[in-house]
């Protein structure tokens, strides 16, 4: 009974150090029982909080025992290398103790930014971006002060929340898959190995049956050329099913180019996805030949410009991967491709492939009237994918850095690829060397394609022609 009175002083203790407050460290009960009362109380308090962020029915994951065990043990270690620094054995004791008596409200912060990260809320995603970013600032002040408790040295108070600080790198880094005790269920069984558990229940004759009608309404949304003006007409193509980055970015290529490029009521999405099947059609190899006649026949064939952004895996064949399991889908080659660009009669066309080894695509596709970028050269990967990513380096790179800010086509794909080689350099990855192909008829076109967008912007922002 004693020692859990200790235990509650210790954590009053430590609530009033992370308040602000003034504290002492004869305030704390500092021996081993305390610490490892403040071990279990820390650990229980992380798995008590992760099962409320998951409920209702969250699956235990045992993995996350032993990444929880690494990360205390690196922070034990650190906490000795501070000590050292101070040349006081018996800090090593003392401020584990304080540190883990402050654990529990930096935990509760934590919990807080995770729930306002992944829910859905008007304040909007970054909300929960900057609770982490504000919870990391206000860490690392708690940790300087419970070293200037212990050691009375502002120095030292500095290199000891530095060394612990840099003691959670590891397990961030190394196990960022096995952090959290708890996952819903539908992630746990994708954890477990099982990557299209979730779409186990999936009426797959259905979905195929409902293509044709998803199709129409999408194409019957596009409006016709604008005379007298280059209009620019995009259609995006996310392959890949079981990973979100694909959907994500053609989503948000789409709503970036209706904004700022002009293509509201030219546009349109295939994407191979489980959240869109109820509104937009799969990314299938029929739905984009079929897409690209449409659009071919609405758009002026003489000045209007096709944008096709493709986006998926990408195979040492130089084929880009369409995937919806249980869906026996065809892989698009380059060949296929351009066979179905010919058939259109699209004139004018920028063709970007997201994708491993998509340089493969260039040579099938160029042409005196085509742009060809691709992510990467016909023998490289390139970098990014997953279900933890929002973004392809690539897709980062050219539409979230450059197309947000500019309109010309290709200085953005150049400039792209220089961010993307100091990436890779950084990270120690082996260069992807987007490609770039630019015919010598679609360069000119491009600028006038530019000037007619900056207009239209001037005119949108001021409401004046004159003023442009």
């Amino acid at each position: 009974m004693r020692q859990f009175k200790s235990l509650l002083t210790n954590l009053i203790s430590g609530l009033r150090l992370a308040l602000f407050r003034r504290s002492r460290l004869d305030r704390f009960s500092v021996n081993r029982d305390q610490f490892l009362l403040l071990l279990l109380f820390d650990l229980l308090l992380e798995i008590g909080t992760g099962y409320l962020l998951n409920l209702p029915a969250p699956a235990f994951q045992i993995y996350a025992l032993p990444v929880y065990t690494f990360n205390s043990a690196c922070l034990l270690i650190a906490i000795y290398l501070a000590a050292r620094i101070i040349r006081r054995e018996s800090a090593v004791l003392e401020a584990a103790v304080v540190i883990l008596s402050l654990a529990p409200v930096w935990i509760l912060l934590q919990t807080l930014a995770r729930y306002l990260d992944e829910g859905e809320f008007e304040a909007g995603p970054d909300l929960g971006l900057w609770v982490w970013r504000l919870a990391a600032v206000y860490g690392l002040i708690l940790l300087g002060r419970a070293w200037f408790l212990v050691s009375g040295r502002r120095w030292a108070a500095a290199a000891g929340a530095a060394l612990v600080l840099l003691s959670f790198a590891p397990g961030e880094r190394w196990f960022a898959d096995y952090r959290d005790f708890w996952y819903p269920p539908e992630q746990q069984e994708a954890q477990d190995g099982d990557p299209y558990a979730k779409y186990k229940n999936l009426d797959a004759e259905a979905l195929l049956y409902r293509q044709p009608a998803l199709l129409d309404d999408a194409l019957n949304r596009l409006r016709p050329e604008r005379k007298k003006q280059v209009d620019l007409f995009y259609l995006g193509f996310a392959g890949f099913a079981t990973e979100d980055v694909f959907a994500l970015e053609a989503d948000y290529i789409k709503r970036l180019f209706d904004e700022r490029f002009g293509t509201v009521g030219h546009s349109v999405n295939l994407v191979n996805h489980l959240d869109t099947l109820d509104d937009t059609p799969l990314a299938t190899a029929t739905n984009l030949d079929t897409a690209l006649k449409r659009i071919g026949q609405v758009m002026n064939r003489d000045e209007d410009v096709l944008f096709l952004y493709l986006t998926s895996h990408g195979g040492s064949d130089h084929t880009l991967a369409v995937e919806f399991w249980p869906l026996p889908l065809n892989d698009l080659t380059p060949e296929r491709l351009k066979a179905m660009l010919d058939r259109s009669g699209i004139k004018w066309r920028v063709i970007v492939v997201s994708a491993c080894y998509s340089g493969g695509f260039v040579d099938a596709l160029k042409g005196p009237n085509t742009l060809v970028a691709t992510a990467a050269a016909a023998d490289r990967t390139s970098f990014g994918c997953g279900s933890e990513s929002d973004f392809t380096y690539f897709g980062e790179a050219v539409f979230k850095e450059q197309l947000r800010n500019r309109f010309s086509l290709i200085p953005a794909f150049k400039a792209a690829a220089v961010s993307i080689a100091k990436r890779e350099q950084r990270e120690q990855l082996e260069a992807s060397k987007p490609q770039l192909s630019v015919g010598p008829a679609i360069a000119p076109h491009l600028a006038a394609l530019e000037k007619s967008l900056t207009r239209h912007q001037c005119e949108a922002e001021r409401g004046k022609a004159k003023a442009c």
